[in-house]
This record gives C-alpha cells, sequence and structure tokens, in this order.
C-alpha cells in the first residue's frame, strides 16, 4: 500500500559539526568568517568514535560548561586548538593580535566556551571542498576549512 506521506530528504544534503562560541567569534572577526570546521554527514554517526559524533561532542562541552569543569578534557582540547590556529595563523603576519587572543583564550570564562550545533547546507558547498585528510577510514567526518557564514545555520545554541 503506498504511503500518504512523502520520503524522508537524504541525510547527506547536511553536514553536522560542533562550534564553540569563542572560536566562532575568532574565525568571524579576526580570520575574515571563514570557519575551519569537522563535519559528519549525519548528527549521530554510530560508526564514530564519540570523538567524532557532532551530538556527543556537544554534549561533552554542555557539560563542563554548565557544571563549570574548567579542567574537562574537551575544553582543555579546544582551547589547545584554538592557541595553535592562534600561532598558525595569526602570529606569523601579526604578533601582537596573536599575544592579545592567546591571553583572552587563557583567560575565557566557561560562558565563552558554550558550544553550537551547526547545520551545514552540503548543497552549497562543493564537495571538492571537503577534506579527507586524516580522518579515520570508516568514519563519517570530513574537514571543511573555508567554511562560510551563508552556507550554514545555527540550529542550537
Amino acid at each position: 500500500m503506498p504511503s500518504a506521506l512523502p520520503l524522508p530528504a537524504p541525510t547527506s544534503q547536511y553536514g553536522f559539526t560542533c562550534k564553540v562560541w569563542i572560536a566562532s567569534k575568532i574565525e568571524e572577526i579576526h580570520l575574515g568568517g571563514s570557519y575551519y570546521v569537522w563535519f559528519a554527514t549525519e548528527l549521530d554517526p554510530i560508526a564514530n568514535d564519540k570523538t567524532a559524533i557532532p551530538l556527543e561532542i556537544y554534549r561533552e562541552i554542555d557539560i563542563a560548561v554548565k557544571t563549570k569543569l574548567a579542567n574537562h578534557w574537551k575544553i582543555e582540547s579546544v582551547k589547545a586548538n584554538l592557541l595553535l590556529t592562534i600561532s598558525r595563523l595569526i602570529a606569523p603576519t601579526d604578533r601582537d593580535r596573536a599575544r592579545e587572543l592567546r591571553r583572552e583564550i587563557e583567560t575565557a570564562t566557561l560562558d565563552m566556551f558554550r558550544p553550537q550545533l551547526w547545520r551545514i547546507n552540503l548543497r552549497m558547498v562543493d564537495a571538492s571542498r571537503w577534506k579527507k585528510d586524516g580522518v579515520h577510514p570508516g568514519w563519517d567526518e570530513q574537514i571543511l576549512t573555508d567554511l562560510q557564514r551563508a552556507e550554514f545555520e545555527i540550529i542550537v545554541e
């Protein structure tokens, strides 16, 4: 018997990532609005390790922020990645700004690490821009180093 309901759209038209507020603001203000994201084509890709599942990453960071766990491994990981980004992308051309941003990251309150879930419209992002460097075989994860604001929406803040 045919269904009266339409078939659901394939999930691969979207990508999902978790970003923290401070990282998105640094990329927006200091890196020209070009965002660096690891993303999956599912919100909860069960074949991935929990460190590569957008929903799990959101949950880990959300718990750390809400329970004020400044030493949580995921908060420390985000800080380390932000500091590395500053060293690689900003320090070579603007040492003063890099020093200021490093200080801001190191003294940031936990509220500045509030997680966000982003839904990427993959119809707007050519697949040639997706990178698979360093991904785990069999995992649903890709890297975009130049995501633009018009190509995603924040679905959970």
